[in-house]
C-alpha cells in the first residue's frame, strides 16, 4: 500500500459534431440523409422508445453517443465494460465497390497492424474487430484540442509550436519504423491533449480506405506493406507532397513533407504553397514554389529546415523523419550564443559602447556556457546511443519505452540548464545571491547532474527485464528546481573544500547505486551502496555519511533485508543530527515509519518515528508539500495495518491532493497515490469508488509507461479485486489473465512476479469453486517461488497457506494441515511468532484441527493467535474476528456452546465497527445466530440469520454459504 483521448477524441474537437453527455442523457443529432449506420438507427430507436431493451453495443463497448462523422466512417463515444473506461470507437464504412469481404479482410489486417503501434505520441488503439460486417477500432478517448484549435486558443511562441511539431514527429518516426505511412498529416490530425501530450491520429486509415478501392485504381497500397509503395491520390491537398499529386510512389518522405507543411502553417499563419483552387495549388506544389512567409515569427534557421523538408524532390528532403527531428532540435543559437555574445560585445565596444555593457555580455556568455554543460550529457548522439541500447535488448516494446523515457530526460536537462543559468545570473549579474548561496547552488547542481549522468549511463546497460523500469527511473529524478530554492540551499550542508575530491568520489558511487535501484537492479546496487557507505565513513563528513546510510538502507529494504535497513536508518538519523540537517533527519525518520511500523508490524514504534519526522519537518523553512506527502503516505500505511481505515483514507486523500498540485495529474507518483486510496476504499466496501480510482490509476500508468508495463499488470490485479467483490468473476479472470500475459512477456515464465499473478488468478478460481484449476495454478506458482527464493521464504509460505485453503475447501484436511504446518514453520523462522502472517497460519491450522476432531488442540492455537493479535494490533482489529469465530467453532465442537456466545458477540461487534466485506459480516451474524438458537434466544437468532441471508452478496463465491443460511432458516422456523 505504501511508497508506493484520439483520432477520435480529437474528432470531438475537429468536426464540431460533439454530442453533449450529461447525467447519462445523450443529445442526439440526426445523421445526414442516407448516412446512418446500424448503430445510429438503434440509438435513435432507444431515444424514441426508452423501454426498448438494453444499451446499444459495438462488441463489448456500450455506445454513449455519436461524436463525429467523416469520409472514413462514424465515431462513437463508448464505455469499455471490461476495463471501466471511456473510449472512442470508429466504425469504418463499407467500400463503394469491389469485393466487400476481401476489402473487410484488408481493413481488418491494416487496423490490426496499427493496433501494434505503441507510442505515446500516437493515439492508442485498444481493440480491433468487426461489427455487422464493418471493421471497428476502439481507441483512447483524448480530452483536448486539435493543433488548429490549440493555436487559436491562446498566444503561442514559436518554441511552443515547435515542441508540438517535434512530439508529433516522434510518433510519426515510430510509425515509419514499423513500416507504416500516414498519408494525411495535417493540423486536424494532430491532437494536443489536456494533459499536454501530443498525439498523432487517424494513422493509416486513409491508406486503409485506398487499399479497398475498386478495380482500376493503383494497387499495392496496404499500410502493412513496405514504406515505399504506389497508391491512389489520397490526403488533404494543402499538405500533400508533389508525388501524391502526381500519383507517384509515396513513402515516409511524403509524410515528412506534410509535417513540414503543417509546421509552416502553424508558425507563419499561412500555408507554404499558394493556390486559389486545386489546379493552382497542384501547380505550385509540383513546381516547388514556396510563398514567402508574411512575417518573421520564427528564426531563419528553422525556416531553412522546413524548406528542405518541403523540397519538390523527395531525395532532397531529410533522409528520414528522425533526421528531420534532429534538425528541428538543433537550435544553432544555443551553440553560438557564447561566441555571438562575445563577438557582439566586441563589436559594440569598438563602436563606443561602454565597458559595463561589454562585461554584461561576457557574463551572460559565461553563464550560458556553464549552463550548457548538461547539453553535452544529453545531446543527439547520447539519445541515439540510448535508443540503440534499448533496441539491443530485443524487447518488443523497446522503441516505445524510449519514446516514453526520453521526454522525461529532455525536460530534466532543460530544467537543469535553466536553473544553472538563472543561478549564475542571480550571483554574477544581478548580485541577488551572495557567494555562499551561489556556491551551495553550484554544488547542488553538480550533485544533481552526477545523478543524471549516472542514470543515463545505467540505462545504456539495460536488459529486457530492467528496461521496464526505464521510464519510472527517469520520472523519479529529483527536480533541479530545488537547487534554485533559497530555503533548500540554506539548509544544505556546506561542502568543505579540503574534502572535495573524496566527497565527489563517494557521490559518484552513490549516484551509481541510486541508478541501479531506479533501474530495479537492487541486488547489484546494494554492494555499491555499502562500498559508498564505508567510503563516506572514512571521509567523516556527517552529511555525506547520512546520505550514504540512507541509500544503503533503501536498497536493503528493497532486497528484503529489513533488519539491515532499520539499522542503517538509525545510523542515518544520528549522522543527520550531527550534521544539523533537518532535511536528512526527516528523510530517515520518514523511512523508519515504513520499515519499522509497516514492514515490521511494530505500529507503536512506527508512530513514534512519525512524530520525530513531523518535528524535523517543522524545522524546515517554508512549505514542503512533497516531503509532507511522503510522511503522510507512510503514516497512512500504518493506519491501514492497524485497522483505522478512516484515517488511512483521510491521509491517502491528502497525499493525492498534494502530489497532484506539485507534480500534475498525470505523474506516476500521483497514480501510486490513487492506487493506495483505491485500496483503502476497497477495504471499506466502497467498491464503486475503488473501481473508479483503480481505473484512473490504470489510465495514468498506461499513458506514462505503455499498456504492456508491469505496473499496468499490478493495477489490473487490483481491478480484479473489485470484480471479485462485485461478483463479476469473468471480468476478474480477464484482467488477471492480461496481467499474467504482461508479466510472462516481460520477465519470462519462471519469474517471481509471474508466480504472484498465478496466485491471484488461483484465488479467483477458488472463490468460484473451480478448485482443481486453483490448485494447479498454486502448485505452478509454488514451484516458481521455491526456485526463485528457496524453500524457506515468506512468499513460499504465502502460497502454501493459500493452497492449504483449497485443500480444506475440498475436504482434504490432512494435506491442508501438512501445508499449514510447513507455512507456519517458515513464518516463525523468518517473520517471528507475532507477525500477522504467522498468526493467520496459526488460526488456519486451528480451523483444520477442529474439522478433524481435535478441538482441544485447536483451542490452544486460537488462544495463541488472539494473544498475538491483541498485542500487535490492539483489541478491536478486524483480524481478531476470524480467530474469535474459530475459537467459538472449537468450543461448540466440545459441547460448550454457551462459552462460544461471548466470542461470537465480540467478533460481530468488531466486524460491524470495521467496515469489512459484506460476506464477513454475514458469516459472523450466522455463526452467532446458530449459537443463540442452541442457547434458547431463538427470536434474536432468527433475526440475525435473516440479516445474514440478505447481507451475503449475490455472487458465485457465496452461493454455498447463502444456501446454508436458507436451509437453516427453513429448518428453524420462528418460535
Amino acid at each position: 500500500m505504501t511508497g508506493a483521448d484520439e483520432s477520435l477524441g480529437a474528432t470531438l474537437a475537429a468536426t464540431g459534431q460533439a454530442t453533449t453527455i450529461d447525467s447519462g442523457q445523450v443529445e442526439l443529432r440526426p445523421p445526414p440523409p442516407g448516412a446512418g449506420t446500424p448503430v445510429d438507427k438503434e440509438i435513435v430507436k432507444r431515444a424514441l422508445f426508452p423501454r426498448r431493451g438494453g444499451p446499444v453495443r459495438i462488441g463489448r463497448f456500450t455506445v454513449l453517443g455519436q461524436v463525429g462523422r467523416g469520409a472514413m466512417g462514424v465515431v462513437y463515444a463508448c464505455y469499455d465494460d471490461l476495463l471501466d473506461r471511456k473510449v472512442a470507437v470508429k466504425l469504418l464504412k463499407h467500400t463503394a465497390a469491389g469485393d466487400p469481404s476481401a476489402a473487410q479482410v484488408r481493413l481488418l489486417r491494416e487496423a490490426q497492424a496499427l493496433a501494434r503501434l505503441d507510442h505515446p505520441n500516437v493515439v492508442t488503439i485498444h481493440d480491433v474487430g468487426t461489427f455487422e460486417d464493418r471493421v471497428y477500432l476502439a481507441m483512447e478517448f483524448v480530452d483536448g484540442q486539435t493543433l488548429g484549435a490549440w493555436l487559436t486558443a491562446a498566444p503561442r511562441t514559436w518554441r511552443d509550436i515547435l515542441a508540438v511539431v517535434i512530439a508529433a514527429g516522434e510518433g510519426l518516426a515510430a510509425a515509419h519504423a514499423k513500416g507504416l505511412v500516414h498519408r494525411d498529416i495535417k493540423p486536424d490530425n494532430i491532437m494536443v491533449g489536456g494533459d499536454g501530450r501530443v498525439r498523432l491520429m487517424d494513422f493509416g486509415l486513409a491508406r486503409a480506405e485506398a487499399s479497398a478501392a475498386p478495380p482500376g485504381e493503383l494497387a499495392g497500397a496496404a499500410v502493412t506493406t513496405a514504406l515505399t509503395h504506389t497508391g491512389a491520390i489520397m490526403g488533404t491537398p494543402a499538405f500533400m507532397a508533389p508525388e501524391q499529386f502526381l500519383g507517384e510512389p509515396v513513402d515516409a518522405r511524403s509524410d515528412q513533407f506534410a509535417l513540414c507543411a503543417t509546421a509552416w502553417e502553424a508558425l507563419y499563419g499561412q500555408r507554404p504553397f499558394a493556390g486559389d483552387d486545386l489546379t493552382d495549388l497542384m501547380a505550385s506544389v509540383t513546381a516547388g514554389v514556396i510563398a514567402p512567409p508574411p512575417r518573421a515569427r520564427a528564426p531563419q534557421w528553422l525556416r531553412k529546415v522546413l524548406e528542405r523538408g518541403l523540397s519538390r524532390d523527395p531525395a532532397a528532403r531529410f533522409a528520414d523523419t528522425r533526421a528531420l527531428l534532429q534538425a528541428l532540435r538543433a537550435d544553432p543559437t544555443r551553440r553560438r550564443r557564447t561566441l555571438a555574445a562575445v563577438a557582439g560585445a566586441l563589436g559594440l565596444a569598438s563602436a563606443g559602447v561602454g565597458a559595463a555593457r561589454l562585461a554584461e555580455q561576457r557574463t551572460l556568455a559565461g553563464c550560458e556556457a556553464a549552463a550548457s554543460a548538461v547539453l553535452a550529457d544529453w545531446d543527439e548522439p547520447a539519445r541515439a546511443a540510448l535508443l540503440q541500447a534499448f533496441v539491443a535488448t530485443g524487447a518488443a516494446h523497446a522503441a516505445a519505452t524510449f519514446a516514453r523515457t526520453a521526454p522525461w530526460l529532455d525536460r530534466w536537462a532543460t530544467s537543469w540548464h535553466d536553473v544553472a543559468d538563472a543561478a549564475c545570473r542571480a550571483h554574477r549579474l544581478d548580485a541577488a545571491w551572495d557567494g555562499e548561496q551561489y556556491a551551495r547552488a553550484v554544488d547542488c547542481l553538480a550533485e544533481a547532474r552526477g545523478n543524471f549522468v549516472a542514470l543515463v549511463g545505467e540505462l545504456r546497460r539495460v536488459d529486457a527485464a530492467s528496461l521496464t523500469e526505464a521510464t519510472s527511473a527517469a520520472a523519479a529524478l529529483a527536480a533541479p528546481e530545488l537547487c534554485a530554492d533559497p530555503a533548500h540551499l540554506r539548509e544544505r550542508p556546506m561542502l568543505r573544500f579540503d574534502q572535495r575530491e573524496q566527497v565527489l568520489a563517494v557521490r559518484e558511487r552513490l549516484a551509481r547505486a541510486g541508478s541501479l535501484a531506479a533501474a530495479g537492479r537492487y541486488a547489484e546496487g546494494l554492494p555499491v551502496a555499502r562500498e559508498a557507505r564505508h567510503a563516506a565513513a572514512a571521509v567523516g563528513w556527517p552529511a555525506l555519511v547520512a546520505q550514504a546510510e540512507l541509500r544503503a538502507a533503501a536498497l536493503a529494504e528493497q532486497t528484503g533485508a529489513y533488519a539491515d535497513a532499520e539499522a542503517g536508518l538509525l545510523r542515518a538519523v544520528a549522522a543527520a543530527r550531527e550534521a544539523r540537517s533537518a532535511r536528512l533527519a526527516l528523510q530517515a525518520s520518514t523511512e523508519l515509519v515504513y520499515v519499522v511500523g509497516y514492514r515490521g508490524s511494530r505500529l507503536a514504534e512506527g508512530k513514534v518515528w512519525g512524530e520525530a519526522a513531523r518535528t524535523q519537518l517543522a524545522l524546515l523553512a517554508g512549505a514542503h508539500p512533497l516531503e509532507q506527502a511522503d510522511l503522510d503516505s507512510n503514516l497512512a500505511g500504518l493506519a491501514y495495518v492497524g485497522g483505522d481505515l478512516g484515517e488511512a483514507a483521510r491521509l491517502y486523500a491528502r497525499v493525492l491532493a498534494a502530489r497532484e498540485a506539485a507534480l500534475g495529474e498525470q505523474h506516476p507518483r500521483v497514480a501510486d497515490s490513487v492506487n493506495n486510496l483505491a485500496g483503502v476504499r476497497y477495504a471499506t466496501g466502497a467498491i464503486d469508488e475503488a473501481a473508479r480510482l483503480f481505473a484512473r490509476s490504470l489510465a495514468i500508468y498506461e499513458q506514462v509507461y505503455g499498456e504492456a508495463h508491469p505496473q499496468v499488470a499490478t493495477t489490473l490485479n487490483n481491478i480484479s479485486l473489485v470484480h471479485e467483490a462485485l461478483g463479476t468473476y469473468d471480468q476478474a479472470i480477464a484482467a488477471l489473465t492480461r496481467a499474467l500475459a504482461i508479466r510472462e512477456a516481460t520477465f519470462g515464465p519462471e519469474h517471481a512476479l509471474v508466480a504472484t499473478s498465478l496466485c491471484n488468478l488461483a484465488l479467483v478460481y477458488e472463490a468460484t469453486g473451480v478448485y482443481d484449476e486453483a490448485a494447479r495454478l498454486f502448485l505452478r506458482a509454488l514451484a516458481i517461488q521455491e526456485k526463485a527464493f528457496g524453500l524457506d521464504h515468506p512468499m513460499v509460505a504465502d502460497t502454501l497457506h493459500n493452497l492449504a485453503t483449497v485443500r480444506y475447501d475440498t475436504h482434504d484436511h490432512a494435506e491442508s494441515a501438512r501445508l499449514l504446518r510447513r507455512a507456519l514453520a517458515i513464518y516463525e523462522r523468518r517473520l517471528g511468532p507475532h507477525h500477522p502472517s504467522t498468526v493467520a497460519s496459526v488460526a488456519g491450522l486451528g480451523q483444520v484441527l477442529t474439522a478433524t476432531g481435535a478441538p482441544e488442540e485447536a483451542l490452544k492455537l486460537f488462544a495463541r493467535a488472539l494473544a498475538s493479535q491483541e498485542q500487535v494490533l490492539g483489541p478491536d482489529h478486524p483480524s481478531l474476528a476470524h480467530s474469535l469465530l474459530g475459537r467459538a467453532e472449537a468450543l461448540t465442537a466440545l459441547g460448550r456452546a454457551a462459552e462460544a456466545v461471548p466470542a461470537l458477540e465480540r467478533a460481530l461487534a468488531i466486524r460491524e465497527a470495521s467496515q469489512v466485506q459484506p460476506e464477513e459480516l454475514a458469516e459472523a451474524r450466522f455463526a452467532l445466530a446458530r449459537a443463540l438458537w442452541d442457547g434458547g434466544d431463538r427470536p434474536r437468532a432468527r433475526a440475525l440469520a435473516e440479516q445474514a441471508a440478505t447481507t451475503y452478496p449475490e455472487a458465485p463465491g457465496t452461493a454455498a454459504a447463502r444456501a446454508k443460511v436458507r436451509d437453516w432458516l427453513a429448518s428453524h422456523p420462528a418460535p
